[in-house]
């Protein structure tokens, strides 16, 4: 009658342990998400933009290095077949040495938005000039410049499931 008693008593053991690491993933899981949440509202970071952001942190360590070809590759053009409307100089006057962003380590990211099909990064670079919208494209992680520091009503809406009506 022990050895069956002792056997009881493992396998309880043995579910208190699983509960136990259950809801401790559950916490886990539950203070990640919050930390997401509160980042993302902030707009500094939010782990379902993770690839686009790292993006553009590789991105500005390119121009860091002085790495102009390949950064300039990463906007989808390259110097035998450059973009029809953002040529390599062009490129150079906004990202090379003479820029404002010829310190990219000085760079400020003062709000990161979810858009729909991608995010917007406003960065300051601390000259008079205004901030830098920078665009990272979820699909290809291609680069551009973003028209507005935000997205449009349209694509928040869409990204936030909701419908949008028009008068």
């Amino acid at each position: 009658m022990g050895e069956f008693l002792a056997e009881y008593r493992g396998g309880s053991q043995i579910r208190e342990k699983v509960v136990q690491w259950g809801l401790t993933a559950i916490a886990v899981v539950a203070i990640v998400w919050a930390a997401d949440w509160a980042l993302s509202v902030s707009g500094h970071f939010g782990l379902r933009d993770i690839r686009e952001q790292w993006q553009a942190h590789r991105f500005f360590s390119l121009l860091s290095d002085r790495k102009y070809q390949p950064a300039y590759a990463m906007w989808g053009c390259d110097p035998v077949r450059p973009c029809r409307d953002y040529s390599f100089p062009k490129f150079m006057e906004d990202w090379g040495p003479a820029s404002i962003a010829a310190r990219p380590s000085q760079r400020k990211v003062k709000a990161v938005e979810h858009c729909h099909s991608g995010i917007i990064e406003v960065i300051d670079f601390g000259a008079k000039k205004d901030a830098v919208n920078l665009y990272v494209g979820s699909e290809d992680l291609t680069l551009s410049f973003a028209l507005y520091p935000a997205c449009t009503l349209h694509s928040k809406a869409e990204s936030m499931n909701s419908i949008v009506v028009s008068p």
